[in-house]
């Protein structure tokens, strides 16, 4: 189980990565050379995102919020949720840009430690959040998803592929080494979903999957709430 120590390492590489987190959308990976890959991906979902959204979203670990400009137009408001301060501010500077402010809410803040009271939503992301939750910990993050999303609430599941090509760079799951552009290392825990454990997890979680795309480097997905 992730302890805290963990749990501070991760938010701290955050931090430290947040001004060139958005460079791997563009395959400046120094991990995984191929940019190629990462781009191909990228523009699958960029045309995917615009279909999802409504009412009241909710974006869960939002980071730099890169996917925003593509969903915001579907939103009547957005509440961002990130633990991470810095990658908060890089989320401020694009609704700022994009001349959203007033629709969207920013909460720095751990998701699990909120308390959403009588809060409900119409959509929600998780965007390369639930790929960095110990099992049990997942377990706890849909259950409270579930709580806080109206039936028939849709929800879009971006993360990291395992796949042939992925397999050449990285392990499938553990704490794994991550370094920065200036050389700083940090050690935080990481997994990559096949296929069919990403049509799994829908199925565990009562949500219907309704649709998917599975590149070599990131998926989405789009499921609907069925839990009630």
């Amino acid at each position: 189980m992730m302890g805290k120590s963990d749990m501070n390492e991760l938010i701290k590489y955050y931090d430290e990565r947040a001004e060139e987190y958005d460079e791997i959308y563009k395959g400046q990976d120094p991990a995984t050379p191929d940019s190629k890959v990462y781009k191909k991906d990228v523009l699958q979902i960029i045309k995917i995102i615009p279909e999802f959204g409504n009412g009241y979203l909710i974006d869960i670990g939002c980071g730099t919020g890169f996917w925003i400009p593509y969903y915001e137009k579907n939103c009547d408001a957005i509440m961002l949720v990130d633990d991470s301060n810095k990658m908060l501010n890089e989320c401020k500077k694009r609704v700022k840009e994009l001349g959203i402010e007033a629709k969207c809410h920013f909460i720095k803040e751990d998701f699990f430690s909120l308390n959403f009271e009588n809060q409900k939503f119409d959509s929600a992301i998780a965007g390369f959040f639930i790929s960095h939750l110990f099992p049990d910990i997942e377990v706890s993050f849909f259950e409270k998803l579930r709580s806080i999303l109206k039936k028939d609430a849709v929800f879009l599941f971006i993360d990291s592929s395992w796949s042939k090509w992925r397999s050449q760079y990285r392990e499938k799951e553990g704490f794994q080494e991550r370094v920065l552009n200036d050389g700083r290392e940090f050690t935080i825990y990481k997994k990559y979903f096949t296929k069919a454990e990403v049509r799994c997890i829908f199925k565990r979680y009562r949500f219907n999957l309704k649709s998917i795309y599975f590149g070599d480097a990131f998926f989405v997905s789009i499921g609907e709430n069925k839990s009630y």
